[in-house]
């Protein structure tokens, strides 16, 4: 019938084609799976990076809303103020007095009122006419360890 060299040719070709389809097969799409997921991963990660740029875009957008906020409570203020130190001055003559000094700006002082602060001590400070707590001799009565 057939011959056993005919019959190994076609197994060994057989073979090689299948091998061969299943290795092209199995780069391709374990290739696509990869890439894909490579450029996922790029995507979610610049849409991280843009969401972060909005994010302290808008962070710096609020605190310069802030201060000019306050910048313009602050003018309202001195304008309530001042509104009120002419009133007074005005209806009430000589009987108040307003100081000129609480319209301005304050001025910063120079020195700071803060009170001199030294780190803490570990040990009790001796005195200039006693020994040192580190000292050999240091609360032994001289009479008791000359009778010794």
């Amino acid at each position: 019938m057939y011959s056993m060299t005919n019959l190994i040719f076609a197994l060994l070709l057989g073979g090689a084609i299948g091998g061969f389809a299943g290795w092209y097969v199995a780069l391709n799409t374990r290739g696509d799976n990869k890439r894909k997921l490579i450029l996922d991963l790029e995507t979610q990660l610049e849409q991280a990076s843009q969401s972060r740029a909005d994010y302290e875009a808008e962070v710096a957008e609020h605190f310069s809303e802030t201060a000019d906020l306050l910048h313009k409570l602050t003018d309202d203020y001195r304008a309530v103020y001042t509104h009120l130190a002419d009133g007074a001055q005005q209806l009430c003559g000589d009987q108040v007095s307003i100081a000129e000094a609480a319209l301005t700006a304050p001025v910063e002082d120079t020195k700071p009122h803060l009170v001199e602060v030294a780190q803490p001590l570990d040990y009790a400070p001796k005195k200039p006419d006693e020994q040192g707590q580190l000292s050999e001799t240091f609360g032994l009565d001289k009479s008791n360890s000359s009778a010794a």
